[in-house]
C-alpha cells in the first residue's frame, strides 16, 4: 500500500535536493504550483505520465518513489517486525533491565528528553549533531538510550536525515519509534534493537556512525564495539563518538581508598579508548575536548557508587571524530 504522505515527502525533498521551488517544478512539468503543493503534502499523487518525468529527473525508479524502502532489510537481511522495529534480540527486557524499562516509559523520558533538545538544546550536541546532519548518507546512532544520543540534534538539523536508530534495549528503540511517528513521521528513519558489539550490518554499508555515549556505556567490550564500527563503516566513514573518562589527575587528587574502590570495581572510567581506537583500524583520529561533568546529581550507577563513596567524581568529556 502507497503511503501518500511518504511520498509527498520524498518529493520535497528530491525537489530540494535539486534546488528547485514549488512554482519552477510546476513550471518544468507543466502543472500548477497547487499542484506541486498536494503531491508534497499527500494529499494527492501525481499521474502515471508525470510521474515518469519526475523519476527521470530524480534520476530515481518510480517504484522509489512510490514505495516504502526497508532499508535495514537491504543491510542486514531481516525485515522489521510489525510493529515497525527489526530485533535482534528478544523484544522483551532481561529481569534486571524491566524497572528500569517501565521507568522509562512511566516518566515519560523520551518525550521530555526530544522536547528539550528541541527548545533548550545543548550547545556541544547541537554543534556535533549539525555537523553529522551535513555529512549526509546513511547515518547509524548505535546505543541511543533514553536521550536519543546526538540524534535528535541531527533531526533538528535536517529532519530528511536518513538514520538508524538503536539500542540494546528494545523497550528504548520503541518508544523512539512512537515519538518519532508522531513527531517527524519521516521515511527516512529505521529502528534497531542489537547488541553492537555484534551488530548485524552488511560490511561498508554506513556512511556515518553518531555515538553519544552508547560505546561509554557499552555491556561487553568497547574494543569489539570500536572493531565492529569500523567494519561496518564504508571507506572514507566517520565515527564521531562522545563520552568522559576520569582523568589522571582527577584520581590522583582521591583519598588513597577512594581510589583503590574505584581500581577494583570501576577500572572502566579510566579508559580513554584512543589506542582500542588505533587498534580497531581509524587512521585519523581527532579529540576534541568539549567540557566536564560530575556525578553529584547524575542517576547512574557510577554516580551512585561515587556517593557511597562520598566523593563528587568528575569525568572530563571529549568529542572524536575517527575516520575509516
Amino acid at each position: 500500500m502507497i503511503n501518500k504522505v511518504h511520498t509527498g515527502k520524498r518529493l520535497s525533498l528530491l525537489r530540494r535536493r535539486l534546488g528547485y521551488s514549488q512554482a519552477a517544478l510546476a513550471e518544468l512539468l507543466g502543472v500548477t504550483a497547487q499542484a506541486v503543493s498536494k503531491w508534497e503534502c499527500g494529499t494527492t499523487l501525481p499521474d502515471i505520465e508525470l510521474l515518469l518525468m519526475l523519476s527521470r529527473l530524480y534520476h530515481v525508479s518510480i517504484n522509489s518513489l512510490l514505495e516504502e524502502r526497508d532499508l535495514l532489510q537491504e543491510l542486514t537481511g531481516q525485515a522489521a517486525a510489525a510493529d515497525g522495529v527489526a530485533y535482534f534480540v528478544p523484544n522483551t527486557e532481561t529481569p534486571q533491565e524491566q524497572a528500569w524499562a517501565e521507568a522509562i516509559i512511566h516518566n515519560g523520558w523520551i518525550a521530555r528528553n526530544w522536547q528539550s533538545a528541541q527548545e533548550q538544546p545543548d550547545p556541544v550536541r547541537h554543534a556535533v549533531g549539525t555537523e553529522i546532519a551535513a555529512l549526509g548518507g546513511t547515518i547509524l546512532e548505535i546505543g541511543a538510550g533514553p536521550g536519543g544520543g546526538f540524534m535528535p540534534y541531527i533531526l533538528k538539523a535536517d529532519p530528511d536525515a536518513q538514520i538508524i536508530i538503536n539500542d540494546l534495549s528494545p523497550t528504548v528503540v520503541r518508544e523512539w519509534r512512537k515519538l518519532l511517528d508522531r513527531a517527524l513521521d519521516s521515511p527516512n528513519l529505521s529502528y534497531a534493537a542489537f547488541n553492537f558489539c555484534h551488530m548485524p550490518l552488511k560490511d561498508s554499508c554506513i556512511d556515518v556512525i553518531s555515538d553519544g555515549g552508547g560505546i561509554g556505556n557499552t555491556i561487553g567490550s568497547k574494543a569489539e564495539v570500536l572493531r565492529e564500527c569500523w567494519r561496518v563503516l564504508k571507506p572514507g566513514g566517520r565515527l564521531i563518538t562522545s563520552t568522559g573518562f576520569v582523568t589522571r589527575e582527577t584520581l590522583a587528587a582521591l583519598p588513597d581508598d577512594t581510589q583503590h574502590v574505584l581500581r577494583e570495581q570501576r577500572p572502566d572510567i579510566f579508559e580513554d579508548l584512543y589506542e582500542d581506537t588505533v587498534l580497531a583500524g581509524f587512521t585519523k583520529i581527532d579529540s576534541v575536548i568539549s567540557g566536564c561533568w560530575y556525578t553529584d546529581g547524575d542517576e547512574s550507577d557510577i554516580a551512585d557508587l561515587a556517593r557511597t563513596l562520598g566523593v563528587n567524581l568528575k569525568f572530563t568529556s571529549y568529542i572524536r571524530y575517527c575516520t575509516k
